[in-house]
């Protein structure tokens, strides 16, 4: 029986060299967010994955506050690019919360001569980004785009993203108010914000509640709560970030 099987074996072997090949899956590696309970739950952000980062643009969610922390913790050691569609971004506010700008490439949509919207000048930036390599992180800011515009976006395109992200050493990071990839991601967060604690006229705390939506196993985590005392992610301004009694809830 014994001799029938490897006999077998061979003959597949023959006709089908890698039909017994034990392929195993490759060592993603990822970014931190500088935001320790966030870290600690999902490890950070994954490379060669698509990654949404979702809040409401109604008020201060704190998504745009993830957004810097990641960026500051990535060009410590990666070149990065922000593709800004709704040309947000503050260089001086960049700066205090760490980002090291001479290694940020800032891709300000909206702003040329260009006849296109500035949700498909950033999805044309992003493939050109993307094509080019050379970047550890493109982070892809949506969100001063309206939430019925970007909706429109078909799910093909969110799917070639993250088919062309796969082959590179790279984190694709969408900043967007509801998410629109679906399983085309391999990490989805929700992030809200409670009100803010003053002294005075200075921001002393923010409390982050964070929902991961999707996890890098390409499922929802299961329920879980952190409870994070004095983690700071602030950067150079003395404005203290804490996020604490950070929440992850299963969507």
């Amino acid at each position: 029986m014994l001799t029938k099987t490897k006999v077998l074996r061979a003959q597949i072997e023959e006709k089908l060299p890698s039909a017994f090949t034990v392929y195993r899956r490759q060592e993603r590696g990822i970014i931190a967010t500088g935001i320790a309970p966030i870290d600690k739950a999902v490890q950070g952000v994954p490379l060669h994955a698509l990654t949404e980062i979702c809040g409401s643009n109604m008020a201060s969610s704190g998504k745009t506050s993830v957004l810097a922390s990641l960026l500051a913790q990535a060009s410590r050691n990666h070149f990065c690019a922000l593709v800004d569609a709704g040309d947000s971004f503050d260089p001086t506010s960049g700066h205090a919360a760490g980002i090291y700008l001479p290694r940020l490439l800032w891709v300000r949509c909206g702003t040329s001569r260009m006849k296109l919207p500035p949700l498909e000048q950033a999805f044309k930036a992003t493939d050109i980004l993307l094509q080019g390599g050379g970047f550890g992180l493109i982070a892809v800011n949506l969100s001063g785009i309206p939430e019925h515009v970007v909706r429109r976006v078909p799910l093909s395109s969110w799917f070639r993203f993250s088919r062309v992200i796969e082959k590179f050493p790279a984190a694709l990071v969408f900043v967007a108010e509801e998410p629109h990839a679906t399983s085309c991601a391999g990490l989805v967060l929700r992030v809200a914000s409670e009100p803010a604690l003053f002294s005075g006229n200075l921001m002393t705390q923010v409390q982050l509640n964070v929902e991961v939506v999707r996890g890098p196993d390409k499922k929802p985590v299961c329920s879980e709560k952190y409870s994070e005392r004095g983690e700071n992610f602030s950067g150079r301004t003395g404005i203290s970030l804490s996020a604490h009694a950070l929440s992850l809830q299963r969507a």
